[in-house]
């Protein structure tokens, strides 16, 4: 969603309550078997990574080079950061909220935190001596780790003395239009999930589908279509 924002793209969005177990209905498994969010559809194809939906539509779509640079070498830079944040740190992700998610722990282990902050320490380190993890602009690989970056904050804080680039990275990132729009009421409601165990109010993720832009316009919030 981060993404499309970032690109001014739009398509229909469609939501699905995996409170409900919306995610295991025939349709869904159809599409995908792992029964994992997001999906997309486009004519025939099914992408259910969410790196490999936002290359697709950017390569197809997006107009801005700096997001996603055509020559190989800029291009490789962006795949790599992919995978540090798909094999990494979502693994992490996975390990400290699933446990409290799912099997009623109502913390994240010790060594759970410390296998964070040395992911933490990396990013830290990624980020020296430049603005984005990148390079000198920002592209699709910052909004990637930011997503998940942002989630994992939620958990293990990113502490601002130890990680000074990083958390000074977390706060510009904050600050672009793509974040409060594509990324801040899933973080709140993550963040009532760790805190609570459950969410408030149902019968607002059930206003679907709607369309990108209107999403946009509306600052992010789940309105009828």
């Amino acid at each position: 969603m981060m993404g499309l924002d970032a690109m001014n793209i739009s398509l229909t969005e469609v939501d699905v309550d995996m409170d409900q177990a919306e995610h295991r209905s025939p349709e869904i498994v159809a599409m995908n078997p792992l029964q994992t969010l997001p999906i997309l559809k486009d004519k025939e194809l099914i992408l259910y990574d969410s790196h490999a939906i936002t290359m697709y539509i950017a390569s197809l779509y997006c107009e801005d080079t700096k997001l996603l640079p055509s020559n190989p070498a800029s291009r490789a830079l962006i795949d790599q950061l992919f995978h540090y944040d798909g094999g990494i740190l979502y693994p992490h992700y996975r390990s400290c909220a699933y446990p409290i998610l799912y099997e009623n722990c109502r913390f994240v282990m010790p060594q759970q935190t410390k296998e964070v902050e040395y992911a933490y320490q990396e990013l830290e380190t990624l980020l020296k001596g430049r603005s984005w993890f990148s390079g000198t602009y920002m592209s699709l690989a910052d909004i990637a780790i930011v997503a998940t970056v942002s989630t994992l904050n939620v958990l293990v804080p990113v502490n601002k003395e130890r990680y000074p680039v990083l958390f000074s990275w977390m706060f510009r990132m904050s600050q672009k239009p793509f974040y409060t729009t594509g990324n801040l009421k899933g973080l709140n409601e993550f963040t009532k999930r760790i805190d609570t165990g459950n969410v408030k109010d149902l019968q607002e993720l059930k206003k679907s589908p709607r369309s990108s832009v209107t999403r946009r316009s509306t600052g992010g919030k789940l309105v009828d279509n």
